[in-house]
């Protein structure tokens, strides 16, 4: 396809004669006859290249060129600046303004020529860079950087795809796991490279034995890394069950064998334990987390560290069970509250906003961990009337702050998470208008959060359901960002305002240079698709000035503020964050 340029001249016969020179080189061309002209025709158009005589009315080359710089879909644009003076602080003030070349007319046809297929080649080759760096960071999100294997979020996908197969098919999978139970004590005396050598090489072994189980089993297996001590094989069948499970001590023996780095041989203690799934879990984490458990009773027999169960023989089933009813009554027992963690300028560390965040307080249990109840409550549909509680609750509070506010600029807005069946919920629109309207909070100052896991499910529906909240007026977030599977075509279609880094790469930012690097990635495409980036997790000063260096918009972690009763907090004296005092 012929490059297309939109060009910007004032004089008649020049423009005319430039539009003729660059159509017969197979260029498309539009033009204006002043920058104005020019810009709606770049905006209508999005050309690969901008021609621009400098001295026009209404709008000259150098305000054209600002006005490009500006805005996040042209600020790569490149830019010719075409003038009849040969002044050096005018070449200088266009270059300063981001131009990409400058030309004196009069000029030869063959300088503007090859002026343009220079630019055009420069762009082609950044645009291939930003798509090498999109399919790099799409990669490091699926796949564990040592061994290669799928990691954690992949191999969450791969089991979500069995599970629907094998209910449809009346098959019953089995997870293996394999846990490298002295890796903590193996990253105490030996280097980082010593380590990945040691796990790189197990893997290789895995490989061969995800092989082997195949065969024995008839089934098709899948091998992943699903943390850093942790191997998961996954088959998706186990018509013979018993079979696998006889497997588990050679396969305990062989991993057990000594691994070779750097000339030393190093010997892993490991666990080994399989899940057979004869009655198949709602979520993929939900078996990952019941393998878990099995894990952990193999680590405890110290004499055989392996350990075999099916589904319905862990004792795990009964207490998610008590918890499953618990749930129906927390809300009408009103065992459930909200804590809110403040959002901050990475800048002046002034609050812009909270995230409220559900909290359950049982009489029997406790505080019960949300990474505990909240895949529980979105399995068995009660996370539909909770989250329409935590989204009335934050409305009010956020309305009664801005109501009683007292600092400088807006009030500060509140973020509120949709989970996955609530944003399937057909009232879930009447919901959040309720929600409004009941506290009479603007719009502006509520921002709804999804997780990218969330947003992919139904594309269509997605598209749909965001659009009808940005004509709403409200903010919208795309949250866990990078720890899911997203189409960048789509990304870039829903109409979003923030993009959250998962505070999984947060974590290691200090001393992980690729987690440094999908975080840099992340917050560039943010940029470029013009959304706020909000980094989660940032406990530390040193976390914070790397994201800041970055060029981070929004921060939120412990290092700002933990999840805090809406009572407790104008005690954290949070910088902006000021109400007028009540009698």
């Amino acid at each position: 396809m012929s490059a297309r340029i939109v060009l910007a001249e004032d004089e008649p016969d020049i423009r005319q004669n430039l539009q003729r020179l660059l159509r017969l080189e197979g260029y498309e061309v539009w033009a204006g006859c002043n920058g104005r002209e020019a810009l709606d025709l770049i905006r209508e158009h999005r050309p690969d290249l901008v021609i621009s005589d400098i001295m026009m009315p209404e709008m000259t080359g150098h305000d054209l060129a600002r006005a490009l710089r500006v805005d996040p879909l042209f600020s790569q644009l490149p830019l010719i600046l075409l003038t009849a003076r040969a002044d050096r602080q005018d070449v200088r003030e266009g270059m300063n303004l981001g131009a990409d070349d400058y030309l004196t007319k009069p000029f030869q046809r063959s300088e503007l020529l090859e002026s343009i297929t220079s630019r055009l080649e420069r762009a082609a080759a950044r645009q291939r860079q930003v798509q090498q760096l999109a399919a790099q960071h799409q990669h490091r999100a699926y796949h564990d950087s040592v061994t290669e294997l799928p990691n954690r979020s992949h191999f969450l996908l791969l089991l979500q795809a069995t599970l629907h197969n094998s209910l449809r098919q009346g098959l019953e999978p089995m997870l293996v796991g394999v846990a490298l139970d002295n890796l903590p004590q193996m990253m105490q005396v030996m280097p980082t490279g010593n380590i990945n050598a040691c796990v790189s090489n197990l893997g290789q072994r895995m490989r061969t034995l995800a092989q082997h189980l195949g065969q024995l089993t008839d089934s098709q297996v899948v091998l992943a890394r699903t943390a850093e001590d942790r191997f998961v094989f996954l088959l998706d069948r186990s018509q013979a069950p018993h079979r696998a499970a006889e497997w588990l001590h050679p396969l305990w023996e062989n991993c057990s064998e000594p691994l070779d780095s750097q000339g030393e041989r190093h010997y892993p203690k490991v666990v080994v334990g399989s899940l057979w799934l004869d009655e198949l879990p709602s979520t993929p984490d939900m078996a990952l987390a019941r393998l878990d458990m099995v894990l952990a009773q193999a680590q405890r027999q110290a004499a055989r560290p392996v350990c075999a169960h099916s589904w319905q023989s862990t004792a795990e089933l009964r207490n998610e069970f008590r918890m499953h009813n618990a749930l129906h009554d927390a809300l009408p027992l009103q065992e459930l509250s909200v804590a809110y963690q403040p959002q901050v300028d990475a800048s002046t560390r002034q609050v812009i906003g909270f995230e409220a965040l559900m909290r359950w307080n049982h009489p029997e249990w406790g505080a019960v961990s949300p990474a505990r109840f909240i895949p529980i409550a979105e399995d068995n549909g009660q996370i539909v009337p909770m989250g329409q509680w935590i989204l009335e609750q934050a409305c009010s509070q956020a309305a009664a702050w801005a109501a009683s506010w007292a600092g400088t600029g807006s009030p500060p807005r509140v973020a509120v998470n949709l989970s996955l069946r609530q944003f399937g919920h057909p009232d879930l629109i009447r919901h959040v208008e309720q929600a409004l309207a009941h506290s009479g909070l603007p719009p502006s100052l509520l921002e709804l959060e999804v997780t990218e896991g969330t947003a992919m499910q139904d594309l269509a529906h997605t598209l749909q359901l965001l659009n009808r909240f940005k004509n709403m007026g409200l903010k919208l977030a795309i949250d866990d960002f990078g720890t899911g599977y997203s189409s960048l075509a789509y990304l870039k279609r829903f109409p979003l305002d923030v993009l959250k880094v998962d505070q999984s790469f947060v974590r290691n930012l200090c001393n992980d240079a690729e987690d440094r690097a999908i975080a840099n990635a992340v917050i560039k495409l943010a940029h470029a698709l013009d959304m706020a980036v909000i980094a989660e997790g940032v406990e530390t000063e040193e976390q914070h000035a790397i994201l800041l260096g970055m060029g981070c918009d929004l921060c939120q972690g412990y290092l700002f503020g933990k999840p805090t009763p809406p009572g407790d907090v104008p005690a954290l004296r949070l910088p902006g964050f000021a109400l007028h005092q009540t009698s």
